[in-house]
């Protein structure tokens, strides 16, 4: 009897230590993480830096901003030292002052970056070639009206990109709220979003819906639309640096940071180009 009370006093002790040991973390190591595209045919700019936060505290972003690093990305002979915008400037995060350079198409460019603590995140992209348009979307896209069951249409198409086989293809709704006042004649009508039974409330979080897509053509699906109105497309020929990132962080909600492409840090340093156009979703139901 006194035996079995003894074990079962070590065990009660064994437990107690082992509870106490295991108290919930204060510290971690702070990372940071390099999220740089740069566009063919545009300036440099959008560049964004930041560093990780305690599990323990309330996620800020604007806190998370590193404001004080020093970048430079380099293209042959030149080189580009950044600047910081805020956010109520214009589109926010490091960018080239001199807006006439244009990223080169089939260039190797590398950018080094100086943190306030002194270590060093690097990086390089060769940018690709560029792509074009050879079935635009239509000035003026049509919902069928009277059914939710509805076959794509209006097929959209650009150039094969040498050495790409995948390309991200974006819609993005250019205003939620006004709809009339893109019409000839105008009118007075708001805009709506597209109610379907399976969407929730977090679906209308983004007025952009992006993925990949591995061919140089695809049609309109119905489903991907959010709002009526005005919209632009966009089809990106991304780098590997940029797709790979793309695809962990967007299609799983995480990146693994030993895929990064990026040397001291988390993240990537890419390049794509893109082409552009717009057209307007008119409402064909009551």
């Amino acid at each position: 009897m006194k035996n079995q009370i003894f074990i079962i006093a070590l065990i009660l002790l064994a437990t107690f230590s082992q509870s106490c040991e295991d108290l919930p973390p204060t510290s971690y190591v702070e990372e940071y993480v390099l999220e740089a595209l740069i566009l063919v045919d545009e300036p440099i700019q959008g560049i964004i830096l930041t560093k990780t936060q305690p599990l323990f505290e309330l996620y800020n972003y604007d806190s998370s901003m590193v404001r004080d690093a020093v970048i430079i990305i380099r293209e042959g002979d030149n080189e580009f030292e950044l600047k910081f915008r805020p956010r109520e400037e214009g589109t926010r995060g490091y960018f080239y002052a001199d807006t006439n350079y244009l990223v080169k198409a089939e260039t190797n460019y590398s950018i080094e970056i100086t943190l306030p603590n002194g270590n060093k995140i690097t990086g390089t992209t060769l940018t690709p070639s560029k792509t074009a348009w050879e079935k635009r979307p239509n000035e003026m896209v049509y919902f069928p009206k009277d059914s939710i069951d509805l076959p794509p249409t209006d097929t959209l198409s650009w150039q094969k990109v040498a050495g790409f086989d995948f390309f991200l293809f974006a819609f993005t709704n250019l205003d939620t709220l006004e709809y009339g006042k893109y019409l000839d004649p105008q009118t007075s009508e708001m805009n709506r979003r597209i109610e379907r039974p399976w969407r929730e409330d977090r679906f209308y979080r983004e007025v952009t819906g992006i993925g990949p897509i591995p061919a140089t053509k695809t049609p309109i699906i119905w489903s991907i639309f959010k709002w009526y109105g005005k919209h632009s497309v966009t089809v990106y020929s991304p780098d590997w640096n940029f797709l790979r990132w793309f695809l962990q962080a967007q299609g799983r909600g995480q990146a693994e940071p030993i895929l990064t492409s990026i040397e001291g840090g988390i993240g990537y340093f890419g390049s794509a180009h893109a082409i552009r156009d717009t057209f307007f979703l008119v409402k064909n139901q009551p």
